[in-house]
């Protein structure tokens, strides 16, 4: 998936990868940490974008290797600690010389925090990259009428049973057809609750391998109503391009700008109330622009980087 991102993405840059092997948070921790080190040098700058685990360690070398640390997306909280992520991108704040923020919002949790970086509100380079390539989207997916699109990853809910069988039966019973791109994890635990055949023989239910990037572009653009527990597609969807309404299968989101102006709602998979989401779309009222900017964020990251700064990379 990552070379046909890169392909799709048309990335002229050569990309290194490190030879990471592990599989849990902490020992993919420290392969990083034990990787990275010896392939930049004393005069780098460190960028790490979002709050993945990946993003937490290359923080954590560049503050022990006293390199400067450019941190993009940052701000966002949800001030839930059951998330991962939140502690990632918390930690990764206090340690960055330099904060690109989204929003305002979220460069105002850094202010209430003390972070002792250079921050910027610049918006999300999420909306660059579908400003950039929409055009060059995929047709329509062949489904013959509206339809729900579905995608669920996140820790706290694919590893919940509970949660897959509720989210299983809201699919089964609803009266249009559902596009639901699997990701592989959520695939293994659907199996392992013995929910998979459910889904898989429903006629309305199209289950589909992950898609590339332009085809979910088109996916989320066609959509009747986005169901998801992503956070990257609670921004997508703002874009002027696409402007579909998200329902968030979380208990708490970072993405609050999108509630704000009316383009999300947050709902629990056992609640009645996300029938009633799907099927009342007046919720939906969304402000004439997208909360997290124009789509031209990497401009202004770019602009307040400076001519002085170069781009390394590496065969």
């Amino acid at each position: 998936m990552r070379d046909t991102f890169l392909e799709q993405l048309q990335w002229s840059c050569p990309v290194e990868s490190l030879p990471v092997k592990g599989t849990d948070a902490l020992s993919l921790i420290a392969d990083i940490v034990t990787q990275l080190p010896e392939r930049l040098a004393a005069t780098d700058m460190v960028i790490v974008e979002g709050d993945t685990n990946s993003v937490l360690a290359a923080s954590l070398v560049a503050n022990k290797r006293g390199l400067m640390l450019t941190h993009v997306e940052a701000g966002l909280r949800s001030y839930d600690l059951r998330m991962p992520e939140e502690h990632n991108r918390r930690l990764c704040d206090h340690l960055s010389d330099l904060l690109f923020c989204p929003t305002d919002l979220d460069y105002e949790h850094l202010r209430a925090e003390d972070c002792l970086g250079e921050a910027h509100v610049v918006g999300n380079t999420v909306l660059d990259a579908v400003r950039m390539n929409f055009a060059r989207t995929a047709p329509r997916p062949p489904i013959p009428d509206e339809y729900i699109l579905v995608t669920l990853h996140r820790q706290e809910n694919v590893d919940d049973e509970r949660f897959l069988h509720h989210i299983v039966e809201f699919l089964r019973r609803q009266p249009s057809s559902s596009v639901f791109p699997v990701h592989p994890r959520t695939e293994d635990r659907l199996r392992a609750a013995g929910l998979w055949e459910r889904i898989a023989r429903d006629r309305r239910i199209h289950v589909v391998p992950p898609m590339d990037y332009l085809s979910f572009l088109s996916a989320l653009r066609y959509a009747h109503v986005i169901i998801t527990d992503s956070g990257g597609v609670q921004e997508e969807a703002t874009a002027p391009e696409i402007r579909r309404p998200v329902i968030v299968l979380r208990r708490s989101t970072e993405r609050v700008p999108a509630i704000e102006s009316r383009f999300s709602v947050l709902s629990d998979a056992a609640s009645a109330n996300l029938d009633s989401l799907v099927a009342d779309l007046s919720w939906f009222a969304p402000t004439p622009l997208s909360p997290f900017g124009d789509g031209h964020a990497a401009e202004r990251i770019a602009a307040t980087l400076g001519p002085t700064v170069r781009v390394a990379t590496t065969e």
